[in-house]
């Protein structure tokens, strides 16, 4: 056999890695008719509100399992291990990762978070998680803010909650900000203003963590995959893009915004994957 060709056991991995968004898609499409049935109105008033109950009724389900892959975890706990201090979670869905802020290396480091979640038909499970993990809302130890990571939902979010003194977004308020695959449902042509943004509002010696999916910008057969799932995947799959750019987007900002910045592709990459997972580490200099 040529070297250059293909094993068995790589083109099944490969195969595999094509179907898998497409039984996600299957999954979320599935949902569909509960999430009518819950609001059969809803589409005719509002369908930005009905889009947003659909996605939580996918992830319901969906959200927990995910949260538990045993390849993605160890990257995840290891980034939750190092939040401390007032913590800002962008997109933090139901909070299905939020148990990670019990790990004993983060016991007593964590003052409060601020979840900013876009999608309020997710803050009941948000905040009832927040409790059981010693966040308690009702303590002040978590905010759930109606927002998305871009500058024009999250600055006003922020300042109506009391926790910017103006709409300027001028000052670092938090020690960590974090973001666990929630990047992707993120307007990708504003990548570089969340970027200022998230820089901004850290504090001096804060960091910024994150676990994302973006592009695959190497293989021709997953490029042409995800183009081709871009065209009804955002729709499913609560505005989340396969093409995400934030890693290249950090790389390139770096040296204008960051001290240090470390982001490297998870070993489970293996050149050809359409989910391309990548783990970043950036500090604000003092």
């Amino acid at each position: 056999m040529s070297p250059t060709m293909p094993t068995s056991d790589t083109l099944t991995a490969r195969i595999l890695d094509l179907i898998a968004p497409l039984q996600l898609l299957l999954i979320s499409f599935l949902a569909l008719p509960r999430a009518f049935l819950s609001a059969p109105f809803l589409p005719l008033n509002d369908l930005k509100a009905f889009r947003s109950l659909w996605f939580a009724t996918v992830w319901k389900d969906l959200g927990p399992q995910m949260a538990l892959s045993p390849e993605q975890t160890p990257y995840i706990s290891s980034l939750f291990s190092r939040a401390h201090g007032t913590v800002l979670e962008l997109g933090p869905g139901s909070g299905d990762q939020m148990r990670h802020f019990l790990r004993p290396v983060n016991e007593g480091n964590v003052a409060r978070v601020v979840g900013a979640e876009p999608n309020v038909a997710l803050h009941e499970r948000l905040l009832a998680n927040a409790k059981a993990v010693g966040l308690d809302p009702a303590r002040g130890r978590y905010i759930a803010l109606p927002a998305g990571a871009e500058p024009g939902s999250l600055i006003p979010a922020l300042y109506k909650a009391g926790l910017l003194v103006n709409t300027s977004s001028d000052s670092g308020i938090f020690d960590t900000i974090i973001c666990v695959k929630s990047m992707c449902s993120a307007p990708q042509d504003q990548m570089e203003q969340i970027c200022t943004t998230i820089h901004t509002l850290l504090k001096p010696g804060g960091e910024f963590l994150f676990f994302e999916h973006v592009a695959n910008d190497t293989d021709w057969l997953a490029m042409a995959w995800a183009w081709l799932l871009g065209w009804v995947w955002p729709l499913a799959m609560g505005n989340c893009h396969l093409n995400g750019r934030m890693d290249r987007v950090v790389e390139e900002m770096g040296p204008e915004l960051w001290e240090n910045v470390d982001i490297g592709n998870t070993k489970q990459f293996r050149g050809w994957n359409v989910l391309r997972y990548v783990v970043g580490v950036c500090r604000k200099g003092d």
